[in-house]
């Protein structure tokens, strides 16, 4: 029997329909050198959705927790156990308590799903979560963990599932951060610094927070930790919100090499209740000359180039090329407010047309990466931004005799390039090294893309036909690549 460690939770608490056992899901990927990776699992339980019986010295809870974690249609892992609530005095206040668990993981896509039920109501409706993550550590290449959100932190005096790097680590499992929360504390690890950047070379993490709409960084709410190269860098920080005013935003850690050049980032989203008066730092609407002015930063601006190609034109490219080569922060500068200038013309805000598009820099990057190549240089990504978010994404993992594949559909698309519109296209993405997330574009009926009439073949692992007039394999069972493009859902 699992004993949950006892926590406060602050912070809104979610109501679903019906009496049912509430509870907040999350999850981390974090690896260990040399030995496996892991997904942990944060989960908080809110003591006032369950049925508290009688027991020694008060009333306690207790729920059932089963939890699956599946790959390629096989369960690698599961575990069924009972959580047990801290013993309270009475009904009528009850705190909320905590879960950590870890379980062993490989590289690879994943589906973990978490189902609770009440031990003590077994009429009440369950908990159910299902979440999809991918696992792609690398023996030699720069990588990162999830950044875990923590309530608290201290010094261990055993260690368990919660302890990491000498610390006993307590999550906090919303994004969501109230008035009376005026931490943000965080724990995060690098792995292979030492391999990349050289044997006990000095380094840097910075860490800030980033207003979502506007990339504003607000006054006081960031810091820094200088580490020395090794097979594991944990950072262990918090910063002050207590200022924050109200509004979405981002935990960004940033990890610079010695010349200062960025070598890895990770961000987090977050949420902040905190109704204070508004500074008029924050009430002045900046141009977009003034905002690219605050970047000094040559790897900042020169991402901020990169970034615009895949809505660039020919011409636009061929110049963004240019000035990313240079390197000149000034010219830069100028490039990016004329392209944003251009595009606004004299009915848009250039500055606010960006802000919306950096929003989908983001997810691409986060999404979309391939290895150390940034989000909008892969394919996924480049189309995401060129033409929006699908309407329909079929995202196939696993699939006998074929490769991993995903079948994008819009159902009316603009092309961000040009400004021309068309209807009902799609693309295929086929992922051949299966070890990585690295989709490429093998088909499209989208004018100016590839397009591939046998692209079935690239899907299928026996695809070698020597008849060059069949379009697509013979038929193979549990293949639905065909089905797919001909509906998508």
């Amino acid at each position: 029997m699992k004993k949950g460690v006892f926590i406060f939770v602050l912070g809104m608490l979610f109501s679903s329909l019906g009496a049912s056992v509430t509870a907040y899901f999350n999850y981390g990927l974090f690896n260990v050198p040399k030995g496996s990776p892991f997904v942990e699992t944060y989960l908080t339980i809110v003591g006032s959705s369950i049925k508290f019986k009688p027991t020694n010295g008060g009333f306690q809870g207790s729920v059932n927790v089963k939890v699956s974690v599946v790959k390629s249609g096989q369960v690698v892992t599961s575990n069924n156990y009972n959580l047990m609530s801290p013993v309270e005095k009475d009904t009528i206040q009850v705190s909320s308590f905590i879960d950590n668990q870890r379980y062993p993981v490989t590289n690879g896509v994943y589906t973990i799903e978490i189902t609770l039920s009440d031990n003590n109501d077994l009429s009440k409706k369950s908990f159910s979560s299902k979440e999809t993550f991918t696992v792609n550590f690398s023996a030699s290449e720069l990588s990162c963990s999830s950044i875990q959100m923590l309530e608290s932190y201290s010094k261990s005096t055993q260690s368990g599932n919660i302890t990491k790097s000498g610390y006993d680590l307590i999550p906090y499992c919303v994004n969501y951060y109230p008035k009376n929360l005026n931490k943000l504390q965080f724990y995060f690890e690098s792995y292979n610094t030492d391999t990349v950047l050289g044997v006990n070379q000095p380094f840097v993490y910075s860490y800030y927070v980033e207003r979502k709409e506007d990339l504003f960084k607000p006054q006081g709410c960031s810091g820094f930790k200088k580490q020395n190269t090794a097979k594991v860098n944990p950072l262990l920080a918090q910063i002050d919100i207590s200022k924050l005013e109200s509004g979405n935003y981002y935990l960004v850690i940033e990890l610079r090499d010695k010349n200062n050049k960025l070598q890895l980032e990770k961000r987090h989203y977050f949420q902040r209740n905190n109704p204070i008066q508004l500074t008029q730092e924050y009430k002045n609407k900046r141009s977009v000359n003034e905002f690219f002015g605050d970047y000094n930063n040559v790897d900042t601006l020169k991402m901020f180039v990169e970034c615009l190609w895949p809505i660039s034109s020919a011409t636009e490219k061929d110049w963004g090329i240019n000035q990313a080569i240079k390197q000149d922060p000034d010219y830069m500068k100028s490039y990016i407010v004329d392209f944003w200038q251009k595009r606004a013309g004299d009915s848009l805000d250039p500055l606010q047309l960006w802000l919306a598009y950096y929003k989908e820099v983001i997810i691409a990057n986060s999404e979309f990466k391939c290895g150390k190549q940034k989000g909008y240089y892969t394919d996924r990504g480049r189309v995401y931004l060129q033409y929006g978010k699908p309407n329909q994404r079929v995202i196939q993992p696993s699939e006998p005799y074929a490769y991993p594949y995903e079948i994008w559909q819009y159902y009316r698309v603009q092309d961000q390039s040009n400004g021309q519109f068309y209807s009902n296209k799609k693309f295929v993405f086929v992922n051949k090294n299966i070890a990585d997330d690295c989709f490429q574009l093998v088909h499209s009926d989208m004018r100016g893309e590839i397009n591939n009439p046998r692209w079935q073949f690239e899907i299928s692992k026996r695809r070698n036909d020597p008849n060059i007039d069949k379009t697509k394999p013979d038929p193979l069972i549990g293949n639905n690549a065909e089905d797919f493009y001909n509906n998508p859902r």
